[in-house]
């Protein structure tokens, strides 16, 4: 199922993304790492779908999840994830975001 809203993501469908990732996210118990690559996916997805305000505070809770281990992958999304934002850059959420990532040691 992620899988599948991942190529929805990636194929211009984030409301289908959405649903399948929060359909995902909602059913089961994950290894950290995971739960942190699927909700900056969800994040990402969002965004996509022009939620930015949803977007920034689920990234947030990704990043929670990624910056102390330094979960890549999903640090890799939510960096995507920001870059979708910038049209967005003056909303609170999003700056919030925004500077939470760039305060991540590179």
């Amino acid at each position: 199922m992620a899988q599948s809203a991942i190529c929805h993501r990636e194929a211009g469908r984030p409301h289908q993304a959405v649903t399948l990732l929060r359909r995902h996210l909602n059913r089961g118990a994950f290894a950290t790492r995971d739960r942190a690559f699927f909700t900056a996916h969800l994040a990402g997805a969002l965004a996509a779908a022009g939620q930015p305000d949803d977007a920034a505070a689920t990234g947030l809770s990704a990043l929670q999840l990624a910056a102390v281990p330094g979960f890549g992958q999903a640090l890799g999304e939510l960096r995507r994830t920001a870059g979708e934002l910038r049209p967005y850059a003056r909303r609170l959420a999003v700056r919030e975001l925004r500077r939470a990532l760039t305060a991540l040691p590179v």
